[in-house]
């Protein structure tokens, strides 16, 4: 265990040395204002990965995942499960949805086959 605490230390240090040894305030602290379309945009990202690796929603309630989204940007506050299955999913749903009708009405000689 020290072994691996060494290693997470020395390479936590290489990383600060890297930045050129110049601190800023952004070393130690978030904006805790986001603006909604960050909002938004990490919401829809959110419920991308929910979907494409199978994840529970319930997940999202979970207090070490909201200490996870809190370490990346303090003032994120994430969805309930409620507003993930519900509203955001089917908004997904409908721009995938959008998207795909838009890219079939582009093309020309579309053909189904049963075969």
């Amino acid at each position: 265990m020290t072994r691996i605490l060494e290693r997470q230390d020395r390479s936590t240090k290489k990383r600060k040395l890297s930045t050129g040894g110049q601190q800023n305030i952004y070393d130690y602290h978030d904006s805790t204002l986001l603006l909604d379309s960050r909002i938004t945009r990490i919401n829809r990202a959110l419920i991308k990965f929910f979907i494409a690796y199978g994840i529970s929603f319930r997940i999202v309630e979970h207090p070490f995942f909201i200490n996870f989204l809190k370490e990346l940007n303090g003032g994120y506050d994430p969805p309930t499960k409620e507003m993930l299955v519900g509203q955001m999913l089917e908004r997904e749903l409908a721009q995938i949805n959008n998207n795909v009708k838009s890219e079939i009405e582009k093309e020309t000689n579309l053909t189904i086959s049963l075969f």
